[in-house]
Parts: structure tokens; sequence; C-alpha cells
């Protein structure tokens, strides 16, 4: 884990400067690496910073395309990474684009600061250019509107998936434009925008979860989906994956 934490000040060197509701903060230019649980290319994964702390990175380029989504998780697990629940996908989607206009900070997992045209690039593929997997599949439970989150949460020592079940949280029930800052605590929206229009970072059009069906997240230069109706067999070419990396700290209790 580290910690991402801007001070109230007047003047700082060699800082950078956020503008919040109740003054100017200013965020250091390098902090603390990430401690992985698996070594990893640590510029090329951005910290997810959840509050003033990121325990998770996040790849920032797709990878691993053409496979379908229980062959993909697989795969990533395996190779002691994780794929990011859609919690946290989202979480990162916002504080990128918060990032990119200077309403916030966004650093690799190696702490250095994300800016200018890396910063740029990286938004853009979230924002514009990215078909990719998140572990949620849905199947009839205990949940809103009769469903259960599956996810496959690890591997056993014969190398077989570990599933995961909990119950859905309320969430929007029909397809639409929506809000991203309503999303619930697995990371699905709640609220749905008047509003046709995409904003980054902002609003989503959101296929509401089905039985039977995964979760998965595409982004094209109009418009951004965060889909849940596709079939577990599905699979394309194009679809793949952002990898995560666990912070050691994490995972060494």
């Amino acid at each position: 884990m580290v910690e991402i934490v801007g001070r109230k000040v007047e003047s700082v060197p060699n800082k950078v400067f956020i503008k919040g509701t109740d003054g100017i903060y200013a965020f250091p230019r390098r902090i603390s690496a990430l401690e992985t649980t698996v070594k990893i290319d640590s510029q090329d994964y951005a910290l997810v910073q959840e509050g003033n702390q990121a325990v998770v990175a996040k790849s920032m380029e797709q990878q691993y395309n053409g496979h379908n989504h229980k062959d993909s998780i697989v795969y990533i697990l395996k190779a002691g990474l994780t794929l990011p629940r859609a919690s946290r996908f989202t979480k990162q989607l916002v504080n990128v684009n918060q990032a990119l206009q200077g309403k916030g900070v966004l650093y690799d997992a190696s702490g250095n600061l994300i800016e200018g045209d890396r910063l740029k690039a990286y938004a853009h593929t979230l924002n514009h250019d990215c078909w990719v997997w998140l572990p949620e599949s849905f199947e009839k439970g205990r949940g809103y509107l009769d469903l259960d989150i599956i996810t496959i949460s690890g591997l056993d020592e014969k190398g077989n998936p570990v599933i995961s079940r909990e119950p859905l949280e309320k969430c929007l029930e029909e397809n639409c434009w929506a809000d991203l800052a309503s999303v619930n605590s697995q990371g699905f929206p709640t609220q749905k925008v008047r509003s046709e229009k995409y904003e980054p970072g902002k609003t989503v059009y959101s296929w509401y979860p089905r039985k039977n069906s995964v979760a998965w997240f595409y982004a094209y230069s109009d418009k951004a989906i965060i889909d849940c109706y596709r079939d577990v067999g599905y699979s394309s070419a194009a679809l793949g994956v952002f990898m995560c990396a666990e912070g050691a700290e994490k995972n060494s209790k």
C-alpha cells in the first residue's frame, strides 16, 4: 500500500497543484513505489487511488485479446495477477479523467506522476479505445433482480477456479445513459441521466445485468458502455483485459 496525500499550501517547490473546493492542494511528483506480489513493469501500471491510498495497480494497455471470459481470468490468475472488479474499474475511469482535467493526480506503480502526453494517451485508451472483460458474471440468486454476482476469486491447488458469490446490489434495471458518480459498491450505476451526451469520466451507457451473462467495458469514439448481457462463452479478437497487480502488503496478511 502507498499513501497519496495532498497538503493545503500556498507555495511548495517541485509539486503539482490541484484546485480543490476549499483551496489549492500540492501533490509530490514522485511517491513511494507500490511493492507488488508479482514482478511487473511498474511504469506500465497506474495506481488505482481509493481515498488517499492505493493497494493495486492496473495495466495501462489492453492485453490478452481473443479469449473468452473464463479462460482470460484463469490465465491472469495463473500469472499471479487479477482482473479489476467493476468497482475499481469505474473508480479508475473517474480518477484518470479528473487528472486529465487538473482536478486530481495519477501515479504509476513506480511512484512517478503520470502527466502530459502520457496521461493523455492513457485517458484516450480508457475513454475511446478499449474493449475489455470485467470479472463479474450473473446467475439467478438472492440479490437485486433475483441475481447474484459470480466471480473466479482464485485457483485451488490443482489450478481449478475457486468461485465466489454475492448478492447483486440495487442498480439500474434498464438500458440507458448513467451517472458514473452513482455506482454502487460493486461498480454498477444506480442513476440514469437525462442527457444522452457522452462525458468521459462522468457518464457511461449502461446495459443492466441479466441472468447467465458477463460484464465488460467498451469505449470507442463517442460512447463508453458498461455491458452486462454478453453470453459467458463469447470471445472476439478485439476483446481483451486490463491486468491488475495487487500490493504485497495486502496479500502478506
